[in-house]
């Protein structure tokens, strides 16, 4: 008898997770699957959660109120610091006598979301050179992949946590030049940067009948070369047949740094054993446009 009642106790609770799979998978009616929602948290006490968090099993299915989008768009810098130390000859203003131009940023994104989760990947070219050609140049350029989870998820309020891999090495190139006139091109590259931060999406009441909302973020230091990011963005979104188009106007501060032994050999008497540091730091006005699927 025991073994009978053991039995029904697995096939129940096997039944049990096949109806939560199907509810979070499939979007079907929002009837049915509020029934399903009701079932469920008659076993799990997830009303009281859901009122600090947002909903936990979507009325339709696997939903988000932010949901994924194709972006391209354009960043002019401004330098606000540039820096290269030497170990032993001390810091040299890259901004005064060499890095002293707007850089250019283009960039262009995916973010696939799936109920409170985000899965992103970007393209970025970002180079920061001197006014002379071939003078010297910082190169931020590659492939980042990231993803973000929704900690809190209410139709009006997003915020969360994210995690950033940048798949390049930060490098800098410049030249030297060596008491004899001669010049010699001192190459540094750093470790590829990961960050770790937070983010908050909100939706304000329209503003003269007009859909937008706000975004802030602030990406730390995880692991390689030492990258920080913060930002917020105002985010237009008109709205066409099937698709959203949206305008992002952003301003953002990156501080990256990073050292390492130069990839060039030196005269002994000049640069005994040098290690090398960039210290680069940027103000960033960028312009997006994306398309919300």
């Amino acid at each position: 008898m025991k073994l009978i009642d053991r039995n029904a106790m697995v096939k129940a609770l096997v039944k049990s997770l096949l109806t939560l799979v199907l509810i979070c998978a499939v979007g079907v009616a929002p009837c049915s699957a509020q029934s399903h929602a009701a079932a469920l948290g008659s076993y799990l006490p997830i009303a009281g959660l859901e009122r600090f968090i947002g909903p936990i099993i979507p009325a339709c299915g696997i939903g988000s109120t932010f949901r994924s989008e194709v972006s391209a768009g354009m960043g002019v810098g401004d330098v606000r610091g540039a820096k290269l130390t030497g170990s032993s000859i001390g810091e040299i203003s890259l901004r005064r006598s060499l890095l002293d131009e707007a850089p250019l940023r283009l960039e262009v994104l995916t973010n696939l979301r799936l109920w409170r989760f985000g899965f992103r990947a970007a393209y970025t070219n970002f180079e920061t050179r001197a006014k002379h050609v071939n003078l010297g140049r910082v190169d931020f350029t590659g492939l980042t992949l990231g993803g973000d989870v929704d900690v809190v998820q209410f139709p009006w309020l997003s915020a969360g946590a994210c995690v950033d891999f940048y798949l390049y090495d930060p490098s800098f190139q410049g030249p030297i030049f060596n008491p004899d006139n001669s010049t010699e091109t001192l190459q540094i590259v750093g470790r590829k940067p990961s960050t770790i931060g937070a983010y908050l999406r909100y939706i304000p009441p329209e503003i003269l009948g007009y859909p937008l909302h706000l975004e802030a973020w602030y990406k730390a230091p995880l692991g390689g070369s030492k990258f920080t990011a913060y930002g917020a963005a105002l985010v237009f979104r008109p709205q066409i047949y099937r698709f959203d188009v949206a305008a992002k106007l952003a301003l953002e501060r990156e501080h990256l740094k990073f050292s390492a032994e130069p990839r060039t050999q030196f005269p002994v008497l000049l640069f005994p054993d040098q290690k090398w540091e960039i210290d680069m730091e940027w103000n960033l006005f960028t312009v997006d446009v994306a398309i919300y699927f």
